[in-house]
């Protein structure tokens, strides 16, 4: 699967730096390549679980980053469906248009 993300500003090298390598530490990230001020992101479907969507959330989230284009992962697998939960802290970014 291929995500395309908005990057927002990053405040130091080493805050870009974090960001990057904490992409880099999510198993199911296979590649991530720079388009214009977003990213593409290929993610193994069959290697992401839980724990990694969670982390890729939580990253985007402390970055300020959408997560609308992660609603994808709610509605075509069955072992995400708990991504629509209206009560966690990601639903209003992921699932309604207007984002935080």
């Amino acid at each position: 699967m291929q995500l395309e993300i908005s990057l927002t500003t990053f405040y130091s090298i080493g805050d870009e730096r974090r960001f990057f390598q904490g992409l880099k530490d999510i198993e199911a990230i296979k590649e991530i390549r720079g388009v214009g001020r977003g990213l593409i992101i290929k993610i193994e479907m069959k290697a992401l679980n839980k724990e990694m969507l969670r982390e890729l959330i939580a990253l985007l989230w402390r970055y300020g980053i959408s997560l609308a284009p992660l609603k994808v992962f709610a509605s075509n697998n069955k072992k995400f469906t708990w991504l629509d939960d209206e009560r966690c802290y990601w639903y209003k970014s992921m699932f309604e248009t207007e984002a935080r």
